[in-house]
């Protein structure tokens, strides 16, 4: 199936399709942002408790995924506690809807950084308030699968690349924080996403963030029975690349 460019009207549709979705503030800046970037919406990609992810197309037909934080049932005490801790973001009012939005460009620029250092990821297009464009990893409105979804013909080499995302990112002074096979696709190549509680080395929970990405990397690759790398000495060498000092 080859997506095609909707008719005006299509794209009307659109919006009163996720009427019932978004409050009436989320579609206004949405409308507003997906005109800015003339961009048209094409398929559900997937629908979570805390965002909402559609296919759209560019007016010169290049696919793109649009990232929208719900509002309403986003969890404040969990996000608080990641983006409270992230010395770039201290200065936030404590409005739910500010918390989300300042989420919402947490993960903006997160990807920046990592787009910028080479990390295999989807590329940072745009964002307004609680909705972020990105590149789309897949092909006609289907996203390319999870790790945890796919046969790996070659899982030992996969896991190294992995691991080389891994180091991509911690010499930008990234940690992904939520990194886990749920959260990697694969499309010939591991792609890392949601990089919205990716933080910083200065962040106080960083260590604990690090620690528990190499834990879940390792672990569901020794079920697969390949060579893996210590955990402990992986989270030592991703330490020094950080410059995090190992007493912090």
């Amino acid at each position: 199936m080859v997506l095609k460019r909707k008719k005006s009207e299509d794209y009307s549709r659109d919006f009163k399709t996720i009427s019932g979705v978004f409050d009436e503030k989320t579609r206004l800046s949405l409308y507003k942002l997906l005109n800015k970037k003339k961009i048209q919406i094409q398929s559900l990609v997937k629908e979570g408790k805390e965002s909402i992810v559609f296919s759209g197309l560019t007016e010169d037909e290049k696919e793109v995924a649009i990232k929208v934080y719900r509002t309403r049932t986003m969890d404040f005490k969990t996000i608080s506690k990641y983006l409270l801790g992230d010395p770039r973001f201290q200065k936030v009012s404590r409005s739910r809807r500010n918390f989300i939005y300042i989420w919402c460009r947490r993960e903006f620029k997160n990807l920046q950084i990592a787009s910028r250092n080479d990390v295999n990821c989807p590329k940072p297009i745009d964002c307004s308030e609680n909705s972020l464009i990105m590149d789309f990893i897949g092909k006609d409105g289907t996203p390319s699968p999870r790790i945890i979804d796919v046969k790996l013909d070659q899982p030992q080499k996969t896991y190294d690349l992995i691991i080389n995302e891994i180091k991509k990112l911690s010499k930008a002074k990234l940690i992904h924080g939520d990194l886990s096979v749920y959260n990697i696709l694969f499309d010939g190549l591991p792609i890392l996403i949601d990089f919205s509680h990716t933080t910083t080395p200065k962040n106080p929970i960083a260590p604990q963030l690090l620690r528990r990405d190499v834990e879940n990397i390792n672990s569901y690759f020794t079920k697969l029975n390949i060579r893996v790398i210590d955990s402990e000495k992986l989270y030592k060498d991703l330490i020094k690349l950080l410059g995090i000092k190992e007493d912090d």
